[in-house]
């Protein structure tokens, strides 16, 4: 409550500057709250910079990939990289672009790890880490681990740290009433139709029955760049740090790379997604041509806090 100091001197009453009034209780005490709060969420690590910090540290860190050998195998942990990007004004050769995992906003709150609230981009990758390495396993529910994967074997793409329950790389077509089946902030086009977006999906809500999806969503397979060579090819080992198609089992759209750029947590990054791009002669453009690299080195990520 205001209160009323008089001046004795001058015979009437009146405010001084230090006369307090309005609600200067009650925001003294909001103040003290905030403080309070403040260090109860800092001493607890719930600040979002500190959220922030150590989301870019579980992101970056560095994943030892597979020992160079001339083919893919089972079991091993790789990178998916466009083999060139075309865009305009823009030179994309020392960006070692690879397919990674990015957090949105939304979820960075909550969640410092991945998750299946998670998207998939294609991304610099300065050295191997968590967000853009991948464990290639086979399609089926036969362990492989070791043998070479061909052309056309059925395979699984597993992310880093998820051993007790994987998160898994799957894509999915459109519901009856023509929606898209998983939920993403960016989306890409083509003639005006929207692309099938890539999602993340743990191992144990797939299957039937009682599963979420149907265990063929996460199924990938490749064919051979040349579209002449694909019948000999099939069956044949597939050679590491070469041009293939990667193509989604359930859809048969391939894994697209597009020039669009988006801003994420982690900067600028580009848009993927499953669609097929060819030219007039039915060959894949660019955008649909990948390699499966294992053991690529090259420098250190410049760590973002």
């Amino acid at each position: 409550m205001p209160c009323t100091v008089f001046d004795i001197s001058g015979g009437s009453s009146r405010f001084r500057p230090v006369v307090r009034i309005g609600n200067w209780f009650e925001e003294n005490c909001l103040e003290e709250d905030k403080v309070r709060n403040f260090k109860s969420k800092r001493d607890r690590g719930e600040l979002l910079v500190e959220k922030a910090r150590t989301l870019y540290d579980n992101f970056h860190k560095e994943i030892v990939l597979a020992a160079p050998k001339q083919n893919v195998i089972f079991g091993a942990v790789v990178q998916l990289m466009p083999i060139s990007m075309n865009i305009e004004n823009m030179s994309t050769a020392d960006l070692n672009l690879a397919l990674s995992v990015v957090i949105n906003e939304r979820v960075v709150r909550h969640s410092q790890s991945i998750n299946e609230d998670c998207e998939l981009t294609v991304a610099p990758s300065a050295r191997s880490c968590v967000r853009n390495s991948f464990r290639i396993v086979s399609g089926d529910e036969h362990d492989r681990t070791g043998q070479d994967i061909k052309y056309g074997q059925r395979f699984r793409l597993e992310c880093m740290d998820s051993e007790n329950d994987p998160i898994m790389l799957y894509s999915a077509p459109k519901k009856v009433n023509l929606n898209q089946s998983i939920d993403v902030t960016y989306h890409s086009h083509k003639n005006g139709e929207l692309n099938f977006p890539l999602g993340l999906v743990h191992r144990s809500r797939c299957g039937c029955p009682g599963g979420d999806l149907p265990m063929a969503f996460t199924n990938w397979f490749c064919i051979h760049v040349d579209r002449n060579r694909r019948f000999e090819s099939e069956g044949e080992d597939i050679p590491s740090n070469a041009p293939l198609v990667i193509v989604h089992g359930a859809t048969n759209r391939n894994l697209a790379a597009e020039n669009v750029v988006i801003q994420t947590l982690f900067g600028p990054e580009f848009l993927v997604s499953v669609q097929n791009y060819r030219n007039i002669y039915k060959r894949e453009l660019w955008k649909n041509v990948w390699m499966i690299s294992n053991g690529h080195q090259a420098g250190p990520i410049s760590k973002k806090a």
